[in-house]
């Protein structure tokens, strides 16, 4: 039952489905409206949560799939580039494609634990001043509420483990050649869609905060999830830097050894280098690795691709600033309106 309810979950119809339903019924129980000056505080946070509430829980199960598959095709191909044991490549994808299921169940507590906390902090669980048919009416965005968080902590507690096993693959199975960094592309291009993924789902949370100011706690949970996004990024990639430049520097640390040993000469007639052309031979070769080695880039992801990681940071903050002029823009459009 539990895996039968897992692999739907992981249908591509599930999350748009779910969505529109939701916002179906928030539509038909008058928490989607049009707002006018009259509107007030608590009626424009109703509207940005059962607005947001669907997307934002949509949207964050429909990457989780996409996500553990780009991970699963990474480590497969990176095994093949680098030639390393397809044996072990093998258990690592493995291993990641059960990493959603093992945490299904922890998310779906935490979250629940989580909504309600977050519910009981804002006071939103029970209005007082509302009737008991009214509070009824709004158990349904509780529902969503919950929902959403359920989706939110999936997806970050799997991409947080997906992580920690495709860094331990880089670091420790993966074969790792200085001249041969490519390799780890495919590795270091999961890890990016990772976090563009979440990067994306924050840039949703905007529309909880139409026509009123953004929480004090809200923030805390948007730069919370920030520090997740750098886990992602770089995490793996400091990782697999630190072991590409420890093998560097032993690799020239031992062709210096090696141009001290060739350049001197324990046959009085060869002391000169211009005496043995087989001396100069290795010297020149020594040298020319040496100036390949130290040229062989380090880090595992391009000047492009470093550019899309500042992109990527920056994005949910200005998402934030951005909300802010259009909810000022919306604002001044309904006084006009009306």
């Amino acid at each position: 039952m539990h895996t039968n309810s897992y692999r739907l979950l992981f249908k591509p119809y599930f999350a748009p489905v779910v969505t529109l339903l939701f916002l179906a019924l928030n539509v038909a129980l008058g928490h989607i409206f049009m707002p006018d000056a009259s509107t007030t505080s608590e009626q424009y946070r109703d509207l940005g949560g059962a607005l947001a509430l669907p997307l934002v829980g949509g949207v964050w199960i429909f990457f989780l799939p996409v996500l553990a598959s780009k991970a699963l095709s990474s480590v497969r191909r990176s095994a093949t580039l680098s030639g390393s044991s397809k044996r072990h490549a093998r258990v690592y994808a493995h291993y990641v494609s059960q990493v959603p299921l093992l945490s299904a169940q922890s998310a779906f507590f935490a979250g629940l634990l989580l909504a309600f906390l977050y519910m009981a902090l804002e006071g939103l669980l029970y209005f007082s001043d509302l009737s008991l048919p009214e509070n009824l009416i709004r158990l349904s965005l509780h529902i969503q509420a919950v929902y959403c968080w359920i989706a939110v902590i999936w997806m970050l507690v799997s991409l947080v483990r997906i992580t920690l096993l495709l860094t331990q693959f880089a670091t420790r199975d993966l074969r790792i050649e200085l001249f041969n960094i490519d390799e780890l592309v495919p590795l270091a291009d999961s890890v990016l869609w990772n976090a563009l993924a979440v990067s994306a789902c924050i840039t949703l949370a905007p529309i909880f905060w139409l026509g009123r100011s953004i929480p004090v706690l809200d923030i805390v949970l948007v730069m919370a999830v920030l520090l997740v996004i750098l886990y992602l990024l770089f995490f793996p990639i400091l990782r697999v830097k630190r072991i590409v430049s420890e093998k560097k520097e032993l690799a020239l640390r031992r062709i210096s050894d090696a141009l001290k040993s060739a350049t001197r000469s324990e046959d009085e007639s060869k002391r000169r280098l211009t005496d043995s052309s087989k001396r100069m031979e290795d010297i020149n070769n020594l040298v020319g690795v040496r100036r390949e080695l130290t040229e062989t880039k380090e880090w595992p992801i391009t000047l492009p691709v470093g550019i899309r990681l500042v992109l990527l940071v920056l994005t949910p903050l200005a998402s934030m600033v951005g909300a802010t002029l259009v909810e000022q823009m919306v604002q001044e459009f309904i006084v006009g309106w009306q």
